[in-house]
Formats: structure tokens, sequence, C-alpha cells
């Protein structure tokens, strides 16, 4: 309250209270004058005093909306954590079961690879045993077609000693001969080649080849009863069948007479 406000009260309740003189008294139109101002300043006052009320419920308002605004944000921030969580989690989630599908990927591919090799190790041994065998073959075909050369200069050299020996050349001679043929045979037995047994067997179309017949009492028909050549055979395959002279049966006169009708 300001002084003249201050002044005009204490004035009227003197002058009601007859405490001052009337000579002291304030005029009229003064008074009414600093009545209307005093009320003008109360006036003011209380609006000023519901100004701080307005500001300060403004300031609570404001303050209440930055607690609630605050409040958000953490409840924002605490629900974005909580998503941030939950999509690790469900990422965590998805790149596990990606990673399974990649494994079982993996290991489906490494058991047909797997497949694929042991196949192409069977064809691979397959074709090694084919070669193989080929190779063999071929080992033993170019051997006997050696060792067949090697038996016909044999039965050249054993025709050109029977006429050495006919021609009664000298026995130191024949000796030598002897020896070199004693180790042509050695030779040949130790590649696996064996003479093929033929006189006194019957006819067997496998390593017998008949280049005639003769006629013999003693022996049964298609007996081996001459060889004309030699046979051979390598690692029990005919290596040369022999040629051979087999045995006929004689048929008399006797034998095909009929008997006279009486």
């Amino acid at each position: 309250m300001t002084f003249c406000s201050s002044l005009i009260l204490i004035t009227m309740q003197a002058s009601w209270d007859n405490h001052i003189p009337s000579t002291w008294a304030i005029p009229n139109y003064l008074v009414n004058i600093l009545s209307v101002r005093g009320i003008m300043e109360v006036k003011l006052n209380v609006d000023d005093n519901e100004t701080k009320e307005f500001k300060s419920d403004i300031h609570k308002d404001e303050k209440n909306e930055q607690d609630i605004q605050r409040q958000e944000d953490e409840s924002y921030e605490e629900n974005d954590e909580s998503d941030k969580i939950n999509s690790h989690d469900n990422s965590q989630e998805s790149g596990t079961e990606v990673l399974r599908e990649e494994i079982s990927r993996l290991k489906q591919t490494s058991e047909n690879n797997l497949t694929k090799l042991r196949y192409l190790l069977a064809d691979y041994d397959n074709y090694r045993k084919q070669i193989e065998k080929q190779m063999q073959g071929k080992v033993e075909s170019t051997k006997a077609e050696l060792i067949l050369k090697i038996i016909n200069i044999y039965d050249d050299y054993l025709r050109a000693l029977n006429t050495v020996e006919n021609n009664t050349c000298s026995s130191a001679i024949v000796d030598g001969l002897n020896g070199i043929l004693k180790n042509i045979e050695t030779l040949l037995k130790s590649e696996g080649v064996l003479e093929i047994e033929a006189i006194g067997t019957p006819f067997d179309a496998n390593v017998h080849d008949a280049v005639g017949f003769t006629s013999s009492e003693d022996q049964p028909e298609n007996t081996v009863v001459d060889v004309v050549r030699r046979g051979f055979m390598l690692n029990k395959k005919v290596l040369r069948p022999s040629l051979v002279i087999l045995s006929k049966k004689i048929i008399s006169n006797k034998d095909t007479e009929q008997p006279k009708m009486e």
C-alpha cells in the first residue's frame, strides 16, 4: 500500500473517531481522488497478485508438462530400449535360423559330394582293374608271340641237329649242339611253356589238330599214334596245338560178309 493511501485511511479513521480537528480534515475532492487512487492501487495490487498466481499456475503447469514430457520421454526410451532388445533377440533368432539352414545345406552338399566321390573312386577302381587286365593281356599276348617265334626256331634247330647226327659229325659238335638245345628247353620251361602230351592219348580238338589217319589194330580208334609237330601250352593256354596222326579201325572182309541162307 502507498503512502497516499495510508494517509487517507488514517485521516478518515481519525475524523471518524474525532481525534483530530475538523480544520485538519482533508478536502472532500482530495479525499475522493485519493480514495479512487487507493482503490485503483488496491485493484492493481490484487491484479498483480492474481498475475503472480496466474504466472505461478502457468509455471506449475509448464513444470507439470515438463514432468509429463520427461516421463513420456523416459517411457519412450524404455520402450525403445525394449524394442531394441526384442529386435536384437529376434535378429539373433533369425540369424541362428539362417545359420542352421546354411549348415544343413552345406551338410547336404557335403554328403552329395562324398557320394559322388565314392562313385568316382569305384569307377576309377574299375577302370584301373580294366586297364591292368588289358595291360596284362597285352603283355601275355606279346610274350606268347615272342615265345612262339622261339619255338619255331627250336623246331628248326631240332631238324638241323637230327641232320647233323645222321651225317656222322664229330661227337664234340653234337654234344655242343645238344647242350644248346637243353638251354633252349630250360628257357621255355622257365617262362611256363609246357609240351602237350599227345602220343597214346585220345584225340582232343582243344589241343590237337589231326592231319592224317593210319590203320592200327593195337590202338583204339581216334587215338594219337604219331606227332608231326609238337604242341605247347603257355600258362595253361594253348600256344600251339599239336599236329597228330590218329588211329583208324581196320574193317576186314569177314566183318562185312553176311551169312548164307539155307
